[in-house]
């Protein structure tokens, strides 16, 4: 759950919009940042809640020194929560959740448009919110590796602070099954472990260890959790056939001279469709009907939804 927003928090928001050259007053500003702060404080944020912001802001603040505009990287961590990635986002995407990434950057571009920011500050904070959704900064932008790290710096917490975060991140994509999330995480650990260091920053370096070791301790839970899942899933299949083999259709009913009502049955064998091609007759010279996949389902209209946006993932191809 979202932690109790100490007045700190909402001043260091109104500071930094003024730093980044924001024209609203001072009332408009404590507004949004309220605003913000209700979005980071919703029930359904188990992880990605008002406690994870306050803490990448801190993080920020530790490693802000080799940055040119921390202020620009503090505000695109406020607004980078502005919309939760949700479980059916990272299905439809793939497990790759960038819906939610193109809400939060267009909710900012306007937001901060309309609160008179500069127009390339606006562009730069929209490129930043897209840097942490790949997890990943580009070699040469050494203020994006500062942001990106101090979001990473909690894989760098005790072995029992990590347990927590597990949970709460299951907790947080309570939609996806069982076997969606493990698949879904897997993919993210492996593809952090595959760099050559998960942080960038010359600060950051030093979260290195401790982060990697968390990440393949996971990922072995994981893979043996993937296999459990997989090998459950085969074999309530296979029950399930075995179940329609079992199945019984009545042959004959006949009645006894007592009219005792005599019932015959035999196993239904599962019979295996011979496949004819579409618009061929079979041997009894009736044509095969083509059966339709059903095209209007909720599902397909939100995932023509989701996918039709700006970021292409929250994994996106290595910005380097």
């Amino acid at each position: 759950m979202g932690a109790q927003a100490p007045q700190w928090l909402l001043t260091s928001f109104v500071d930094a919009m003024q730093q980044i050259g924001a024209t609203a007053t001072g009332t408009d500003l404590e507004h949004e940042g309220t605003d913000l702060m209700q979005r980071w404080s919703a029930p359904n944020r188990h992880m990605h809640n008002l406690r994870r912001l306050m803490n990448t802001l801190t993080y920020i603040d530790e490693i802000a020194s080799s940055a040119h505009d921390p202020d620009i990287l503090r505000v695109a961590a406020w607004y980078h929560g502005a919309f939760l990635n949700k479980a059916l986002e990272i299905k439809l995407g793939g497990f790759q959740a960038n819906f939610a990434a193109t809400r939060c950057i267009d909710h900012a571009h306007n937001r901060l448009t309309n609160l008179g920011v500069p127009e390339e500050v606006v562009a730069r904070i929209d490129e930043l919110i897209a840097f942490l959704t790949r997890h990943r900064a580009p070699r040469t932008d050494f203020d994006a590796q500062v942001l990106v790290d101090a979001d990473l710096a909690c894989l760098s917490c005790s072995p029992q602070d990590y347990k927590k975060l597990r949970y709460s991140l299951r907790a947080e994509l309570s939609e996806l099954d069982d076997l969606q999330f493990v698949k879904a995480r897997i993919a993210l650990l492996k593809k952090l472990l595959s760099y050559e260091t998960i942080y960038q920053s010359p600060l950051g370096s030093a979260w290195e260890d401790t982060a990697r070791a968390n990440l393949e301790v996971e990922l072995t839970r994981l893979e043996r959790d993937k296999t459990q899942l997989c090998e459950a899933t085969h074999t309530e299949d296979t029950d399930n056939a075995d179940d329609a083999d079992d199945a019984e259709e009545v042959v004959e009913d006949s009645t006894t001279t007592t009219g005792t009502l005599i019932i015959k049955r035999r196993s239904i064998k599962k019979r295996v469709p011979v496949a004819t091609p579409d618009n061929e007759a079979t041997s009894t010279g009736v044509l095969p009907r083509k059966i339709e996949e059903p095209s209007g389902s909720d599902e397909h209209e939100e995932a023509t939804s989701s996918l039709e946006s700006a970021v292409e993932s929250l994994d996106l191809p290595n910005a380097d």
